[in-house]
């Protein structure tokens, strides 16, 4: 079964630009996609940390130690990587490292501390860590002790790895991606509901990837109670996210997948603060109480705030039309997968059918992020125009 993030990003462009080979040439690009291809170990571990790598080169350019962040409260990539080095000279070295190194003591201690002790000449680095506690200090405490620091090597797809850490910190909110799988004619499902499976195995193993690759996976009240998904990750290999039901007044049936599997996978229950839904008191699902808005509804910018408290930094949503439509309505979807089957549906579900633009000039714009083929499938990738 092959690994989510080989899987995820062997069809991104990071992967095509050269992210998990390093060249012979040796450049600052191609040895930061390794860092980069080290941090996607910690996927599923290290949250609320970001994903970190790190690789050292001895002075002629050979890779001399390399390591990552594998799990909350371990060694920090750059401590890794200079472990890895084995007794090695590391003087005159180069460190990449695609975050900013941190200057502060944790449950580990300052990485800055580290590299400056190890005699590393050279720090490339792909970020600033907007963690109000670092935010350029480790930078500064490096040129300080005569470090060159060079900063901006692969910013994007380094900003991209960790979405959900830069989200939390510079929004105060978790990162939301969407999920869905259309019909030609754009449809989600039948009238009555029905939607399995509109697209083939290779795009639904897509959605699996994705899973691994966010905090948690969510889901409205309605498909848990019409389809019973599993919301884990079965078809390639990686951690199942957490999975939250946006249940406002109706809950989750018992009996159902979800609230079977509370005890090995964390599940949490969104609902308001005088509701008294099914599955409120099961012992093994989270509870999440909100104030319901002018609507009636759990309000959709609030949550994703709460949920930086809970933990999750990236949200992945999956369904159900409403759901989905009331994220796009508070313009808060911040990337959209698109799987487009070669089938037509007709009279059926769209995803967004109860959204309701404020004015034709102030819809939600995307661009493409990128387009690939899934068997018969195509996926494409949008971003948010901001």
């Amino acid at each position: 079964m092959q690994d989510a993030g080989v899987y995820l990003f062997s069809h991104s462009p990071i992967h095509q630009s050269g992210i998990f080979v390093c060249m012979s040439g040796n450049t600052d690009k191609h040895i930061m996609r390794r860092a980069l291809k080290l941090a996607l170990k910690g996927r599923g571990h290290v949250s609320p940390n970001p994903r970190v790598g790190a690789v050292i080169t001895a002075p002629d350019g050979t890779i001399i130690g390399e390591g990552c962040h594998t799990h909350f409260g371990g060694l920090h990539a750059e401590a890794a990587a200079l472990k890895a080095c084995d007794g090695k000279d590391t003087r005159g070295a180069t460190i990449y490292v695609n975050l900013e190194p941190c200057c502060f003591q944790g449950k580990t201690p300052p990485c800055t501390t580290a590299i400056i002790k190890s005699g590393i000449r050279r720090v490339v680095a792909a970020v600033p860590d907007p963690d109000p506690r670092v935010n350029g200090r480790g930078f500064a405490a490096l040129r300080e002790a005569g470090v060159r620091v060079e900063v901006g090597v692969l910013a994007d797809e380094a900003r991209h790895l960790n979405r959900g850490y830069f989200s939390a910190r510079e929004r105060g909110r978790a990162w939301c991606a969407v999920k869905v799988a259309l019909s030609l004619d754009g449809k989600m499902a039948a009238l009555d509901g029905e939607s399995k499976w509109i697209t083939g195995p290779e795009a639904r193993k897509l959605t699996h990837a994705l899973r691994a690759d966010h905090d948690a996976v969510m889901v409205g009240a309605g498909t848990v109670r019409h389809d019973n998904p599993q919301l884990t990750v079965r078809s390639v290999r990686g951690p199942s996210p957490a999975r939250i039901i946006l249940a406002p007044h109706f809950g989750i049936p018992p009996g159902c997948k979800l609230a079977e599997s509370a005890a090995q996978i964390r599940t949490i229950l969104v609902t308001t603060e005088t509701a008294d839904p099914p599955g409120a008191d099961d012992k093994t699902i989270e509870l999440l109480r909100m104030k319901e808005n002018k609507f009636g509804m759990i309000d959709p910018e609030e949550l994703l705030s709460r949920l930086v408290d809970f933990g999750i930094q990236s949200l992945l949503i999956e369904g159900g039309s409403r759901v989905l439509s009331s994220f796009m309505q508070a313009d808060l979807i911040d990337e959209i997968s698109v799987g487009y089957a070669p089938s037509v549906i007709g009279q059926g579900i769209s995803p967004f059918e109860d959204f309701n633009p404020v004015s034709w000039s102030g819809r939600p714009r995307f661009r493409i992020a990128r387009i690939k083929h899934y068997g018969e499938d195509v996926v494409i990738t949008y971003n948010r125009v901001t």
